[in-house]
């Protein structure tokens, strides 16, 4: 296979050329972005974890940390069908390696490194995560308006430019690797991606078991399987006293004055309410199901209640199978695509790496945390899982790409503000056109830059280090 054209070039870098915008405290793991201030923490079983995380003072989340890494497999053969994975139990915590500056993470971000403890020996694994801001590649907010007689084709035009904060840590279990991103925007959003890369658990390929997944090389076969990855939520809206409310777009069959004509005719209208008790949940047909998590009592200035909404983005999935006898109860938090029950102490993560071999009895069993409990202004926790349906493909080899294989799922302001977060960003531009009518000579734009001036770029760029691992 030959090179593309122009592949001589260096690639396009996202460089941070006006200086760094966020603050760290490498000591407590604190960081404050535009806003947003939460702490970062590390577990050998879990991750990354991250918590109080608060934007322009108020708390959104108390915790949000990945609680499990589930992939169940299917074949006519004794391994694929028997195979189900939590990669928990082999800790995704510990087996964060160095990140590459300018291929894994841009250049320039700051990293920090993790400390890995095994029997009496401690580990400093460098740069394991990465922090950086990168400019979203879209506007956050644009509006051109007039149709007026000029050279330019409006009276106003005004633009704000939209940017998120990173932080990506990369697990390495066994033939994947997991990149996980927590992406902070500027108008109060919270995204987490999840993307997948390695090489894939295949099969022999036999003619007549195409069912089970494609013929992808040779004599290979691409084992069919799924990935569900659960995250937990621990919502502290303004407080501890948080509802979760359902709102459906529903068709209603209405009649109007206006078009007595048309008699009865078909519109989308809301049926909004609040989930009473502890439950699993769907995201239902046509996304036109929206949940979010409100205080109970506060409002915004317009008498809505104050809250952030759950969005889904990617792949937003569940386990295929429900009654698998390798994953039939020590997998329940992997069966729906989001649950709800209300926070204890003794309830602190969905699953335990002992669960992998305990399929019927579990050592935590998710589905007891079902018990039924009233969610009505309480402390609420929402686990949901993201994932990705593997359907195997020749692609896939030699590695699978982190450009398919990809999951997201955002929580945004519903209400919590009384209008949108662009208002007090500089990093905007406004442009008023003179008019030329009659097919006059246009005057000079008028540009408003709001004293952010573009900078000059003197970057110089380094090859790429990997540092080496260091023990305590």
């Amino acid at each position: 296979m030959g090179t593309r054209e122009l592949e001589d070039r260096f690639a396009p870098q996202n460089l941070e050329v006006g200086g760094k915008r966020y603050k760290l405290d490498p000591e407590r793991k604190y960081v404050e972005y535009l806003g947003w201030s939460f702490y970062v923490s590390h577990s050998q079983t879990l991750g990354v974890m991250l918590f109080d995380i608060r934007f322009k003072g108020e708390r959104v989340l108390y915790e949000l940390s990945m609680q499990e890494a589930a992939a169940q497999y299917g074949g006519f053969q004794p391994k694929a069908a028997s195979t189900l994975y939590h990669d928990t139990h082999f800790q995704l915590g510990a087996d964060m390696f160095p990140m590459v500056e300018g291929f894994d993470c841009p250049f320039g971000s700051t990293f920090w490194n993790v400390t890995v403890h095994n029997g009496n020996t401690s580990t400093v694994n460098p740069n394991s995560i990465c922090i950086f801001e990168s400019d979203t590649g879209f506007p956050l907010s644009r509006h051109r308006e007039g149709d007026v007689p000029n050279d330019y084709g409006f009276s106003n035009l005004g633009v704000v430019k939209g940017s998120l904060l990173t932080l990506r840590s990369i697990a390495i279990v066994g033939n994947y690797d997991y990149l996980f991103d927590y992406a902070f925007h500027v108008d109060g959003s919270l995204e987490i991606t999840v993307r997948a890369s390695g090489y894939l658990q295949s099969s022999f390929f036999f003619r007549d078991q195409g069912a089970w997944g494609p013929r992808i090389q040779e004599a290979t076969q691409g084992s069919l399987h799924d990935h569900v990855l659960t995250w937990k939520a621990d919502f502290d809206i303004l407080g501890t006293e948080n509802t979760l409310q359902v709102t459906e777009l529903k068709t209603v069959n209405t009649t109007q004055p206006w078009w007595p004509e048309l008699g009865e005719f078909e519109q989308i209208a809301l049926e909004t309410y609040n989930v009473e008790t502890e439950r699993a949940l769907s995201w239902g047909d046509n996304g036109q199901l929206m949940y979010a998590v409100n205080h109970a009592r506060a409002t915004n200035k317009w008498g809505s209640p104050r809250g952030y909404r759950i969005v889904p983005g990617k792949s937003n999935i569940r386990l295929s199978t429900a009654d698998s006898p390798f994953s039939r109860r020590n997998t329940a938090l992997s069966k729906a695509h989001l649950f709800v029950t209300r926070q204890h102490d003794t309830e602190p993560w969905g699953n335990s790496i002992q669960n992998l071999n305990m399929p019927w009895k579990p050592q935590q069993d998710f589905a007891k945390f079902l018990d039924g409990e009233s969610v009505e202004g309480a402390d609420l926790v929402v686990w949901l899982n993201l994932g990705m349906h593997h359907f195997t493909r020749s692609e896939d080899v030699p590695v699978t790409l982190y450009s398919e294989a990809v999951s997201s799922v955002m929580f945004a302001p519903q209400n919590f503000f009384d209008q949108s977060q662009d208002g007090d960003l500089r990093n905007r531009r406004w442009y008023t056109a003179p008019e030329t009518a009659g097919g006059g000579n246009a005057t000079e734009l008028v540009s408003e830059a709001y004293g952010i001036d573009l900078p000059q770029c003197n970057v110089a760029l380094r090859e790429p280090t990997i540092a080496p691992l260091v023990q305590l």
